[in-house]
């Protein structure tokens, strides 16, 4: 079995990602953009309205793969209590995405062979990571849009289905990489463990309960 110790030490010596490629018509600036920039303003807060996912794809030597970035917004409601001088003007828009990848061909078999080779799987990894950074990067140019949390459900092996992600062979890889790339995302984040999924949270959680919350 691969330790998360031996998972951190491989991703520290650098694991170069996949060439890949936003295919399909939706795009952050484009189309999600647009849409939010379209919604009704008086529209009651707390309502969530789905965007058409971004679909990227890339392949590996033994695979093709498919990363869909879904998303939700909802419009934000400040409540002002006497604005700091010098303080910019709030967001009008919460957004969470959630990020998800298979293999084109995983129903026939593909998918299976792909996640017990892990050095490929570092490969794989490390190219969504690039992914997750570059539509992160498009979102935070949007200043009247704040992305407030990012889902990620890595996709068990079926004699995994049940595990908790953070004991499963694919969550204790992501784990790893959220732990190093984390950093990479703009502002204070946290990471919290959930039975089925990783959220990443836009904000600084203090917890004694490190199996839960992990700050990044």
């Amino acid at each position: 079995m691969i330790k998360l110790k031996h998972i951190l030490n491989e991703i520290g010596e650098g694991v170069t990602p996949f060439a890949f490629k936003r295919t399909g018509a939706q795009s952050v600036d484009r189309t999600w953009m647009t849409t939010i920039s379209m919604h009704d303003k008086g529209d009651a807060p707390g309502r969530w309205t789905q965007l058409a996912p971004v679909v990227y794809t890339f392949k590996s030597d033994k695979a093709s793969y498919i990363v869909k970035i879904a998303g939700e917004y909802t419009r934000h409601v400040s409540i002002n209590f006497g604005r700091k001088p010098g303080a910019g003007k709030p967001h009008d828009y919460n957004l969470v995405i959630g990020v998800s990848f298979d293999t084109v061909n995983s129903k026939i078999g593909t998918d299976r062979e792909a996640i017990t080779n892990y050095g490929e799987q570092f490969q794989v990894v490390s190219t969504v990571t690039e992914i997750i950074a570059d539509v992160v990067k498009d979102i935070a140019e949007w200043k009247w849009v704040k992305l407030t949390e990012i889902h990620i459900a890595p996709k068990l092996e079926d004699t995994e289905q049940g595990v908790p992600i953070a004991q499963s062979k694919r969550g204790r890889l992501y784990l790893a990489y959220i732990q190093k790339q984390g950093k990479r995302l703009p502002g204070d984040w946290t990471a919290e463990i959930q039975k089925d999924r990783f959220v990443l949270l836009n904000q600084k959680i203090s917890s004694t309960n490190t199996d839960r919350y992990i700050s990044l």
